[in-house]
């Protein structure tokens, strides 16, 4: 009786896991479109990609929904209290805001400096700049760069040290030496779920901005249940 109780109950952790990932996506893809619909009214429209890219950092605030999928060293799934879920959240939401409105302050000087030294930005924040010429595929191309750099930073020091203090309760500096320690050892992979994970943010909300809602949260479950079993596999 208490067995089955028990595995009702992780069904219904997976169950709201996967609802608040899903609810997750679609509050971020409200945010990027109303964002979106503002820059084409003043006529920003490169600006988006950097808007875009900004939203991987919330990608440990996103992550925490998904702890109810871990599974320990005996292979086995524990029950998750919403109350932790809410409170993880509440602080991980405050740092990673502050990340992307430092990012967007930043973005909003580059993108004035070397793509539009006339926009509306550069006159609302009166930055003057002796004219660059047009660099708009300069610009693409290090806001791919960096939203990489960011997916691989919100693993290494979001997504991986919050899952190990799940799993091990190490203590907050032994949990992030621990993440340090396996993204030493697993560089390439992380590398390449990054790349994806950059990917399935970028390029649907470019390009095919339904397709975000479907790509995004599963590659996300993907990866997080992969990193899973191989920081398992390097313990033990």
């Amino acid at each position: 009786m208490q067995q089955a109780k028990f595995a009702s109950s992780i069904i219904q952790n997976k169950m709201l896991s996967f609802g608040l990932v899903f609810f997750a996506s679609l509050v971020i893809f409200a945010i990027s479109q109303v964002i979106h619909f503002y820059l084409a009214h003043y006529e920003l429209h490169t600006m988006y990609i950097s808007f875009v890219a900004g939203f991987i950092l919330f990608i440990p605030l996103v992550s925490l929904v998904l702890h109810p999928l871990l599974i320990n060293r005996q292979g086995k799934q524990q029950t998750y209290h919403l109350t932790s879920l809410l409170a993880n959240i509440g602080l991980v939401c405050v740092v990673q805001l502050l990340c992307f409105l430092i990012w967007i302050t930043d973005a909003i000087a580059l993108y004035s400096l070397y793509v539009d030294q006339n926009s509306f930005l550069a006159q609302v924040f009166e930055i003057n700049a002796q004219a660059k010429g047009d660099m708009t595929f300069e610009f693409y191309c290090f806001n791919f760069i960096l939203a990489w750099c960011f997916a691989l930073l919100s693993m290494i020091i979001g997504v991986l040290p919050c899952f190990i203090a799940r799993l091990e309760n190490l203590g907050v500096v032994a949990d992030f030496v621990a993440a340090f320690s396996f993204a030493k050892c697993h560089k390439r992979q992380l590398a390449g779920f990054a790349l994806l994970l950059a990917t399935s943010v970028l390029i649907p909300l470019l390009y095919a901005k339904y397709l975000f809602l479907l790509v995004f949260p599963w590659t996300l479950v993907y990866i997080f249940i992969r990193l899973n079993h191989s920081y398992l596999a390097s313990k033990y």
